[in-house]
């Protein structure tokens, strides 16, 4: 089964929310509403990396499917189209209790979607919007390939699934309490999510492909990088996404029981760093251990490195520059890494010459440069170069030559998706470039990502091409 960690993620809007909403109800957990009217295929091949996971030329999900439920055809003499009919519409998962992490639930096997549906828990429910709910209840006994059942206007499929039509819907859940409590919801205002909470909704937009909510930290979802304490507790998290033209662009609103400063940044030098391969970053951090949590992954992956000396190091760097840091990188398929951390400093360099004098760095007065070995064969390099203190496991005349070609301001890209300049973190990420080192597939697809604090309030923002 092969999984991509990138989250695709949700939509929702106060002027014109489908009518499926009006199943949710106030107190369950969780929720999730894919517009497929809205999110169309036609509309998904727009945007390269999405083109790229259904496309022939890519990973050929859309074939796949259609040939897996060509076979659920043969076998049953049903027709996928009561299916996929079903697709294109409006689909509205929700649940109470539990936990889900998106970015384990997202796979390119579809027996695992399908055993998702056959264990739906007591307290979930999957509901479809369509005009042939009976058709769409026997295809989807056919699809889990278990028996089905009528009992008055109820289904089972198997053991555990309650099926009913309600209306223009086909409502599949673990339970008849929860099946009788979701009618009784879209029937009765004051149960609806919608009417106790419309002040969660009224800044989602009305075009969203798809739209998620989620209760404290009942919906789980891993970012690229992360600047928030771990004590901040989640009252809610808000994440809807909308194609615009070639773009997915994901928002999440985590709303969190402490008040932060807006995030602001005085002098921006992202687009001054240079391109060494496929991954950029901006961190701005208040304190050198949150910088230190950024940089571990990146360097204290060797067995003999010293976690004392790398910290010690950057903090002294730290307080003697801006609060915001830069990061160029370059992955490949050997999962070897060319990185560069880029520091403006404000002054200092005295006392960051002598921590480095602590370590036994050594100086190269002809390379203008300090070398420190900080694990088995692994040299770390300290240099000035372009208006930064650099630190590198490229030496100083391999740095130059490479930041001599191209900045980040050069890629075309770069400048169509940087829509936001205020910033705790900001990412740009080749993933063209890593799918053709990866898997040896063209794709013109690139991702920015960008977090920021605004009072009770911090904001993910993610757009993908």
């Amino acid at each position: 089964m092969r999984k991509i960690g990138v989250f695709l993620l949700i939509y929702l809007s106060i002027f014109s929310f489908s009518n499926i909403l009006n199943f949710v109800p106030y107190d369950f957990d969780i929720f999730i509403h894919f517009n497929n009217e809205i999110g169309s295929i036609e509309k998904i091949k727009n945007v390269p990396f999405l083109n790229f996971i259904v496309s022939d030329n890519g990973l050929a999900f859309e074939n796949y499917l259609l040939s897996y439920l060509e076979n659920v055809d043969y076998e049953s003499g049903l027709k996928k189209e009561i299916f996929l009919d079903s697709l294109s519409s409006n689909i509205l998962f929700l649940s109470k209790g539990g936990e889900i992490r998106i970015d384990e639930n997202v796979s390119f096997d579809l027996n695992y979607y399908i055993d998702i549906i056959r264990n739906l828990s007591k307290d979930s429910a999957l509901i479809f919007e369509t005009e042939n709910a009976t058709d769409l209840a026997y295809y989807l006994g056919a699809l889990l390939d278990e028996k089905i059942t009528l009992n008055g206007n109820i289904f089972n499929i198997g053991d555990s699934l309650f099926v009913s039509k309600f209306k223009n819907y086909l409502i599949v859940t673990g339970s008849k309490s929860v099946l009788d409590y979701l009618v009784s919801t879209y029937m009765t205002d004051e149960l609806k999510f919608t009417k106790k909470y419309p002040e969660i909704l009224e800044k989602v937009p009305s075009d969203y492909w798809f739209l998620g909510y989620s209760k404290s930290n009942a919906l789980k979802i891993t970012f690229p990088v992360e600047t928030i304490k771990t004590d901040i507790k989640t009252e809610y998290l808000l994440f809807y996404g909308r194609i615009d033209e070639s773009v997915l662009k994901i928002t999440v609103n985590q709303k969190s029981n402490k008040f932060f400063e807006k995030s602001y940044v005085v002098d921006d030098l992202m687009e001054n760093i240079p391109v060494l391969g496929n991954y950029f970053g901006g961190i701005s951090v208040d304190d050198s251990k949150e910088a230190i949590d950024f940089i571990k992954p990146w360097i204290f992956t060797f067995e003999s490195t010293s976690v004392t000396k790398i910290y010690e190091i950057t903090n002294t760097i730290l307080n003697n520059s801006t609060s915001t840091f830069y990061v160029v990188g370059d992955v490949d398929d050997a999962t070897n890494v060319s990185l560069a951390f880029l520091f403006k400093l404000s002054d200092g360099k005295t006392s960051i010459k002598k921590m480095l004098e602590k370590y036994n760095a050594k100086y190269d007065k002809i390379k203008d440069e300090w070398l420190m070995n900080i694990a088995d064969d692994v040299d770390i390099y300290f240099f000035e170069y372009g208006g930064f203190f650099v630190i590198s496991n490229l030496d100083k005349s391999i740095y130059e030559r490479k930041a001599r070609v191209k900045r980040l301001m050069d890629i075309p890209a770069y400048n169509f998706l940087d829509r936001k300049k205020n910033y705790d973190v900001k990412i740009f990420l080749d993933v063209g470039d890593l799918i053709y080192k990866f898997l040896g597939m063209d794709i013109d697809s690139k991702v920015i990502f960008w977090q920021e604090k605004d009072g009770f309030f911090v904001n993910y923002y993610l757009d993908i091409m």
